[in-house]
């Protein structure tokens, strides 16, 4: 018998904010081209300003930035901003400030975790005598998916025979802006012993639909538990040791499955890996 399923065992940013600044007038002149970012993948705040070095004839001394998070009425983290080519800074001395910042609470006490709207600071220029400031705002955007947990078997021992059985795979997902904004959710299978990609490299689709779905013919559905709860799921076919057609046999060995979720903004989760072993 021909069974028409997908053999996986056979032979791989950042969010830019919109700024929105709100100078006064006066300040503007020396403080400007304040930039916000918050680089998901590395999980770091980005802020940047540009500022005169001297005002009247006072010299700058530092420059402070008041970081709110997404709340004004929240006590702010002070943070200071630097010009020497370090720590997220590009070119030294050219009147750019710069900080790039853990967004954990190791750092800062107004992390960002699953936040949409806006985030609020407050740069302060601070001269000898005298200190100016500009307030800004910046729309936060699209937050990526997140891959929470991986449910799979860790060793697999293959039927014997000419037969084949199903394992249940899954990979829970979150999205700050709702379930229905995740687009898939799949992995790809790599033979560490063989170093080589399964499936052609192709990934393997999961599905939340309640097993509703019938994936392959006649009545093969994905094995998902409950529909929209985030898990998404499907049953991988391992083929017995007895199947002599190629296209039907699991190779033996070390797998290594990696995960992502792509979201309607055609954006990307981290990748979640997961090891397993077939017998």
């Amino acid at each position: 018998m021909k069974y028409k399923f997908i053999s996986i065992f056979s032979l791989a940013l950042f969010i830019a904010a919109c700024g929105e600044s709100t100078p006064d007038d006066e300040s503007s002149v020396y403080i400007s081209d304040t930039q916000f970012n918050f680089h998901q993948n590395t999980n770091q705040l980005y802020i940047s300003t540009k500022v005169q070095p001297d005002l009247n004839g006072q010299t700058l001394d530092k420059v402070i930035v008041e970081w709110y998070g997404t709340s004004l009425d929240s006590t702010p983290d002070s943070l200071t901003l630097i010009d020497d080519g370090t720590n997220g800074d590009i070119i030294s001395f050219d009147n750019i400030y710069t900080l790039k910042v853990n967004n954990d609470t190791l750092n800062i006490r107004n992390t960002l975790g699953e936040d949409s709207g806006s985030v609020y600071l407050n740069v302060l220029a601070m001269y000898i005598g005298k200190t100016e400031q500009q307030a800004s705002s910046f729309r936060i955007g699209n937050i990526i998916p997140r891959i929470m947990s991986i449910n799979a078997d860790t060793l697999i021992v293959r039927p014997s025979g000419a037969t084949l059985s199903l394992h249940l795979v899954s990979a829970t997902v979150f999205d700050a802006d709702g379930l229905d904004n995740i687009k898939w959710v799949g992995f790809t299978s790599y033979h560490i012993q063989g170093d080589s990609m399964m499936n052609n490299g192709n990934y393997i689709y999961l599905y939340d639909d309640g097993s509703s779905n019938v994936i392959y013919l006649p009545d093969i559905t994905s094995g998902d538990l409950v529909s929209g709860d985030g898990a998404f799921s499907f049953k991988i076919p391992v083929f017995g040791s007895g199947n002599t057609d190629p296209s039907y046999q699991t190779k033996p060995g070390t797998f290594r499955w990696d995960f992502i979720a792509q979201d309607r903004n055609d954006e990307y989760s981290l990748s979640a890996s997961h090891e397993v072993v077939i017998q």
